[in-house]
C-alpha cells in the first residue's frame, strides 16, 4: 500500500505540472482532484481544455473515463455496508482501492483495506496536484513520464489474477482492444473501451442461460426421443416389484 500511494503523489505532481502549464488556476486544479478523484478523468479533462475543446466535451469525456468505476462498483459491493457508509466511501471507489481491497482474506478485512487506500488517495492525490502545480514551471511531466506509474502499479496488484485462465483471456482481449482504439480516440477515452470485453461476458452468460433453459424445457429427453437412463433407483423398484410377485407366486 505504501508503493502504491508514493505512485499516486508522483502521478499527482504530473497532472498538478500538466494542469499549471494548461493555464488552470491552483483551485480549480484543486477542485478537480478533489470532486473526480479519478485520476484518468483529470488528465483527460485538462487535456481536452489544454487542446481547444468546450468545456461540455471535457466534462463529458471525464464522466466517460470514469464510468469504469461501474466495474469497481460491481466488484466492491459484496463486501460493502449496506448503510449511509456506503454512499460516503463510494466516492473513494477507484482503481486502486479496488485493487488493494482484494488483499483482504475475509469481508471485514476488505472493507478496512478499501478505507485505508481510499483515505489514502483522499488526500495524498489532491495534495500532490498542489505540489504539482506549484512547480509545474520545473517538472516536465511528458519527460518524466509519472503517468506511465499508474497501470505498472496496478498491474502488479492484479498479477495473482490472471493466473484464472478465463481472467487472462479477458484482460487479454480488452488490452487488445484498448491499443488498437487508442490513437483514433481522443486523450484518456481508448483504455476504457477495454470495459467492452464484458460484452463477451455477458454473451456467454446468455448463450449458457438458454442452453440450461432448453434442457430443462426438453424434459430430458434426448435428441433421438428416447426415454431418460434409468437410474440405480429405479432398478432397484423394479427389482423388488418382480421378487414380491414371485413371493406371491409362492
Amino acid at each position: 500500500m505504501a508503493i502504491v500511494t508514493i505512485t499516486i503523489i508522483a502521478v499527482a505532481l504530473s497532472y498538478g505540472a500538466i494542469s499549471a502549464v494548461s493555464g488552470f488556476a491552483w483551485w480549480q486544479t484543486l477542485l478537480l482532484a478533489m470532486f473526480a478523484l479519478g485520476g484518468a478523468a483529470e488528465f483527460t479533462f485538462v487535456g481536452v481544455i489544454a487542446a481547444g475543446g468546450a468545456p461540455i466535451l471535457a466534462v463529458l469525456a471525464g464522466l466517460l473515463v470514469n464510468s469504469r468505476n461501474f466495474a469497481f462498483g460491481v466488484a466492491v459491493g459484496p463486501f460493502f455496508p449496506q448503510d449511509w457508509r456506503a454512499l460516503i466511501a463510494s466516492h473513494w471507489i477507484n482503481d486502486e482501492s479496488t485493487a488493494i481491497s482484494r488483499t483482504g482474506h475475509n469481508p471485514r478485512a476488505k472493507w478496512h483495506a478499501f478505507l485505508l487506500m481510499g483515505a489514502a488517495i483522499a488526500i495524498m492525490w489532491p495534495g500532490g496536484a498542489m505540489v504539482g502545480q506549484w512547480l509545474g514551471n520545473v517538472i516536465n511531466a511528458d519527460l518524466l513520464g509519472l503517468d506511465a506509474a499508474f497501470p505498472i502499479i496496478l498491474f502488479c496488484l492484479i498479477r495473482g489474477d490472471l493466473k484464472n485462465r478465463v481472467t487472462l483471456s479477458l484482460t487479454v482481449i480488452g488490452i487488445l482492444i484498448a491499443v488498437g482504439l487508442t490513437p483514433l480516440l481522443p486523450l484518456g477515452l481508448g483504455a476504457v473501451t477495454s470495459l467492452s470485453v464484458f460484452v463477451f461476458v455477458a454473451a456467454g452468460w446468455a448463450v449458457r442461460s438458454f442452453i440450461r433453459r432448453r434442457s430443462a424445457g426438453s424434459g430430458g429427453v434426448d435428441q433421438f426421443g428416447d426415454d431418460p437412463p434409468r437410474t440405480d433407483n429405479s432398478v432397484a423398484t423394479d427389482h423388488s416389484h418382480y421378487t414380491t410377485r414371485g413371493e406371491g407366486h409362492r
